[in-house]
Formats: C-alpha cells, structure tokens, sequence
C-alpha cells in the first residue's frame, strides 16, 4: 500500500513540476515596475525617461542611479513609478542615492505589490536565469501615454556567462555578465534565478569590441543588500539553492514520503501503547477481581466459623436476631475488610495511572496546543512601523538611516520574512549573509518598539559551518499570515529553530549595532 501511495506522490509530482518555475517568474514579475522621470515646462509635462526597478520592501523600489540622476540634477524633473497592474502612474521620491555602486531607491505612493525574495548564494556560470524589465525595444514608436500605463514587463531567459569583480566601466562592484538580453530600458530592472528571486540588477549592456556580441550585465546582490541594509531596509533574503522542476519534485516527494511515514510511525506507537495500556488494564482488573473474591470468600468463612459455640447463654428475646462475634473474629473481620478496601485503592490508583492524564501521555497535545499560540504582538504594534535611528545607541561602519516595515500579530514582517518568537517576548530573525560574511541578528521588541540589527563578521570557515547549519534547518520560503494556527505555529517553529543554529556563530561582540525606535504609523 505504501509502495503504491509512493508511486502516486511520485507521478503527481513529475506532472506538475515542470511549470512550478514558470509560475514562481508569473509571481515576481507583478513586482517588477517602470520607473519614469517626467519634465515639468511652461508647455506641460512631458516624459522624459525610463528605466526599469522593482519592488525591495513595501512601497520601496530599487533601480539604478543612472535612471533617476536627472531628476538630481533639474529640479523641473519629478519620479514616478508605473506598478504592472493597478491604477497606474503612482508619484515618487528618491529614498536613497548610491552612485558609487550605480543604485537607487525610490519611494511611491499608493498600494504596493509584495517585494521579491533576495538570493545571497553566489551565482554560477552556466545557471539559467530570467531577465524582467521595460526595454526600449518592445516600446519603439509607442506614444507616452501608453508608457505610463500599468503593463507587465518584459521577459528574456539566457545563462549566466560569467562572474566578474568589476563592472564594464572599471569600477570595482561584483557582477554577473549574463546572455538574458536588455537593453536601454531594462536598468534597474531584475535578474531572476528560476525560483523567481533576485540574483542581480540589470546595469550595463555590453558589447565586445570585434565581434560585438552582446551581453547583459547586473550588479551581484551582495552591493545590494548591503545597499538596502545601509539604508535602514531590512529586505526578504534567502540562503537556500534554488532546486531545478525536477529536483524540486522529487524533494517535494522525498518530503512526503518522510512525513508519511513519520505518520505511520507514530500511529503504530500509538497502537502498541494503547495495546499494552489493554494488557495491563486486564491484569489489573483480573488481580484485582481475584484479590476481592478471595477476600469476600475469607470473610464469609470468619462469619462462620466465627458463632459463638452452643453451650453459651442466648440473648436476651427483647433483643432480637442479633449475630454476637467474639473478640478474635471481629479483629480478623476488620482485618480482611481492611485488606479488601486496601485491594480497591490498589486497582483504581493502576487503572488511574493508565490515564494519559497522569502518564503524560497527552502531553504532545498540550505542547501542540501551546504551539498553536502565535507570538503576542499587541494591538499598539500591528501594522505599518515607522523606526527613527536612534543614533546615540547605533554603532555601524557606514551611514544609516530611518527605516520602516510592516507587522502582523502572527509576527510575519513586511508580509513576507517570519519572525520567532525568544522567551523575553521580543520577535527574531537570524538572517546569514555569505557574500558579506556576516551573520545579522534582528530582533524586535512589541512591548517597547525596539528594532535592534547586530552584525557579527565571519571568516570563511565559520560562513562554510554556518551554511551547513543554515541547511539542516531551512528557512520558510514566506510567512503564512492567512493560514491556520498550527500551520503558522510550524512555520515561526521552523525559524526559531533556523535561529537556533545560526545563533551559535554569533560569537563576541557584534561588529556593528543598530537600533531604531519604531511606532505604528498614523
């Protein structure tokens, strides 16, 4: 039977795995956006640019600084941001400005789509990847206002070619030299890998000097992330390799297979304890029966044997029927009935002790009951958080400023990273970074709205240990804000003990330290 419920799991799997990726890239592309820069004259506005982004935190875009500059450098230049559904045309700022690494971030109005997951694995040559973005070629002769209009973006798959430390025009940012084409557009725009997270930003467009052959290049997340935590965003990363269809299928199977079979393992202790439970249960009673009737039988026989002999003087009549026992008879009768109720004390304390009550056989019940309880956020602190630095506590190698976020009372941050709840009450996230050799451990405080990020540096060693401890207790891929408690007890569960793990290679004093004070936004 088990064999041919395998061979099902195995059939579902193959048959639907094939267009899990394609349906991971449907989701990230609804969090790919235009960027637009748009000129204010004495004739109207008119639109003066585009570029490509996409959405890093809520509400939040990430581009290349190359896209935005102009609107630095006039003052008649406004940035807006065009989602690919919605209503549309959604007006912006510039959040932060970073042309040293040739990245920007924009803030917009309005709803915002969920942010794309960030991969910190480094890429290899040879993985396919998916380029999203708003290139020139597919709007050639397009008017304006069609541009500003929602529309998904563009799409192109390749191979990474090559993984360089400089960027074409010499400067030293990691990048990822990539066969996806793009082209004067797709700035800003991101390099998927087939699990739908960002491995990059497409930059540059790059030409060889003879055969002219074309290349993308993007910018590695390492800059990235480093970009987004310099200011103040704590965006959605992830340490896990990204499984092909086929591996994905077949882990997802190994996975149910395991959990069935978990499964029957328990119903069989189950079935043996509640078998021996049976066992002694009819000891007990059978003991315990015979114990009493050979109690009740001695009795009868005391009574018996125990008349007074004939020649003793009767009773007086008024007394009536009265059966007189002398002294030794009494004592013997006290004796066994003693005995007897000592006997019923017995069996019930044996039949009691079976309870799973008092055996703790239920005691999984209780903690499965206890797990259900999601992490206690008070109602002051569910929603949009707004965290001011609070520089006098804050000690980081570089500048940093406010942030912002938003919290559920389930403990899920920005709709996406789960948070674990420590005994002080205060939410968690242990978060490893390879490409910066660094573990982060964020933590926030419900009750006083402390948001707190320590860093602690690694050396190659430590991040290798760390990376097979990360994988031993993968992270949820996103929290489930929607889903049942015991399926969000799992999931915040499985953080703490990814937390767990990790936390042991946060050794010493953290590098940097970090802290903001945050209140719910009005």
């Amino acid at each position: 039977m088990l064999r041919a419920i395998q061979g099902l799991i195995a059939a579902v799997w193959l048959a639907f795995g094939a267009s899990a990726a394609a349906q991971t890239i449907d989701v990230a592309e609804n969090s790919a956006v235009r960027v637009v820069l748009i000129a204010q004259t004495a004739q109207g506005r008119y639109l003066v640019g585009t570029g490509s982004g996409f959405v890093a935190a809520p509400n939040l875009v990430v581009t290349n600084a190359h896209v935005v500059a102009p609107a630095r450098q006039y003052q008649n230049i406004t940035v807006a941001v065009v989602p690919p559904s919605g209503e549309g045309l959604r007006t912006a700022q510039i959040a932060r400005y970073s042309p040293l690494n040739d990245l920007a971030l924009v803030r917009f109005t309005g709803d915002s789509p969920p942010p794309l997951s960030i991969s910190e694995l480094e890429p290899r040559p040879g993985d396919s990847i998916i380029a999203l973005g708003y290139p020139d070629m597919d709007d050639l002769d397009r008017p304006a206002v069609e541009l500003v209009r929602p529309t998904l973006p563009s799409r192109s798959t390749g191979t990474i070619a090559s993984l360089r430390d400089r960027a074409p025009t010499g400067d030293p940012i990691p990048t990822i030299n990539h066969e996806a084409a793009i082209s004067s557009g797709s700035s800003g725009g991101p390099l998927l890998d087939l699990c739908g997270r960002v491995i990059g930003v497409n930059t540059w467009h790059a030409r060889g000097r003879d055969t002219l052959e074309g290349r993308g290049v993007a910018t590695r997340t390492a800059q990235l992330v480093r970009f987004l935590t310099e200011s103040g965003v704590a965006p959605s990363v992830t340490s896990q390799r990204c499984l092909s269809p086929l591996e994905q299928a077949r882990a997802e199977r190994d996975a149910a297979i395991a959990q069935m079979r978990a499964q029957n393992r328990v119903l069989e202790q189950k079935l043996a304890e509640a078998e021996r439970l049976s066992r002694l249960t009819l000891t007990a009673l059978t003991i315990g029966g015979g114990v009493l009737a050979l109690l009740v039988i001695g009795a009868v026989a005391a009574l018996v044997w125990g008349r007074r002999p004939a020649g003793a003087s009767a009773p007086p009549a008024a007394a009536g029927p009265v059966l007189r026992l002398d002294a030794p008879t009494r004592r013997s009768a006290l004796v066994i009935g003693g005995a007897a109720l000592a006997a019923l004390v017995v069996v019930a304390i044996v039949i009691a002790t079976m309870n799973p009550r008092f055996t703790g056989g239920d005691s999984g019940r209780r903690e499965a009951a206890q797990a259900e309880a999601p992490p206690a956020v008070t109602a002051q602190r569910v929603g949009e958080q707004v965290c001011a630095i609070d520089r006098a506590e804050t000690r980081a190698a570089s500048e940093i400023g406010d942030t912002r976020f938003a919290l559920d009372g389930n403990g899920c941050v920005n709709g996406r990273t789960q948070y674990a709840q420590s005994e002080g009450g205060a939410l968690r996230r242990v978060l490893l970074s390879p490409a910066q050799s660094a573990l982060d451990v964020l933590s926030y405080d419900p009750q006083t709205g402390a948001f707190v990020r320590e860093r602690y540096a690694l050396d190659a060693a430590a991040v290798k240990r760390a990376l097979e401890a990360s994988a031993l207790a993968p992270a949820p891929s996103a929290c489930a804000p929607t889903a049942d408690a015991r399926t969000r007890a799992e999931t915040q569960a499985q953080v703490a003990r990814r937390n767990d793990a990790l936390s042991r290679f946060a050794g010493g004093a953290p590098s940097e330290r970090v802290v903001w004070r945050c209140r719910r936004a009005e």
